[in-house]
């Protein structure tokens, strides 16, 4: 009687035991679902962009979140801290902080370009060290295409191997002296001896070699809106620092009058 009394009791303890688990179990299964089911209503819906340039919001954002999935809210704070990001071209690398349950900020690093040469049908971008960082069949507004410079090979990620690596430095000097006085030019053509060009729409400004390279860009500055609708070749490249209202030729195609 008592080895009964003994059985029963202990299969009561274990149905009591068997009963709060499968409450634990059920309860925690149920929070489960609901998290799930909130993580996936929760979706990324106001997201601002810093740093782009190169890309439309639009274009930048259906790169960034390319899957279905990406603009969840919980998947978006995992991955970006563990997943693997998307590979953008002309940036180096990008950031998506989460500041709300429905909101982010995209933080985009582009690339640092100086200027591209073409080769084999693209557009090959490079570094103010020169080292080529991008390929594109494009070629990129506001980057200018560089002509002239004698090279063997191309390697991607590596220098651009020419005879004088210096030439990257002026271009580099040159891009940032036209950007600071609001022009651009397409192309810069180089000559053998690192003598530029520039071609501007139909002008063509001859700046010869990288001594007063500031003082030249700003006298073009300041003639460029004179050459507004014209073509013809400019000639600045017999530039005088100390020489006061100079004037330097501009020759028209077509030998009209200048």
């Amino acid at each position: 009687m008592q080895r009964d009394n003994y059985m029963e009791g202990r299969e009561r303890r274990r149905n009591r035991k068997n009963r709060r688990r499968r409450k634990i179990f059920g309860m925690i299964f149920l929070f489960l679902l609901l998290l799930v089911l909130f993580g996936y209503s929760t979706r990324i819906s106001d997201i601002t962009v810093v740093g782009n340039t190169r890309y439309t919001e639009e274009e930048l954002l259906s790169m960034v979140f390319s899957g279905n999935e990406d603009r969840n809210t919980f998947y978006a704070l995992y991955r970006n801290q563990f997943g693997k990001r998307e590979d953008i071209p002309f940036v180096e690398k990008y950031s998506v902080k989460v500041t709300g349950l429905h909101s982010a900020q995209i933080i985009v690093y582009e690339k640092s370009l100086a200027g591209c040469i073409e080769y084999m049908g693209s557009y090959m971008y490079f570094d103010r060290e020169g080292t080529i960082v991008e390929s594109s069949r494009e070629l990129e507004p506001q980057i200018p295409l560089v002509t002239g410079i004698k090279f063997q090979s191309i390697v991607m990620y590596e220098k651009l191997p020419v005879e004088d690596d210096t030439v990257f430095a002026e271009i580099l000097n040159l891009s940032q002296l036209l950007g600071q006085f609001q022009l651009f030019a397409e192309r810069m053509d180089f000559d053998s001896e690192n003598k530029v060009t520039l071609i501007m729409g139909d002008i063509r400004v001859v700046l010869g070699d990288a001594d007063h390279m500031a003082g030249k860009v700003k006298e073009l500055h300041d003639m460029y809106p004179e050459l507004s609708g014209r073509s013809g070749t400019v000639y600045l490249d017999e530039y005088k620092p100390d020489v006061k209202n100079p004037s330097y030729p501009f020759v028209p195609d077509g030998g009209g009058a200048p």
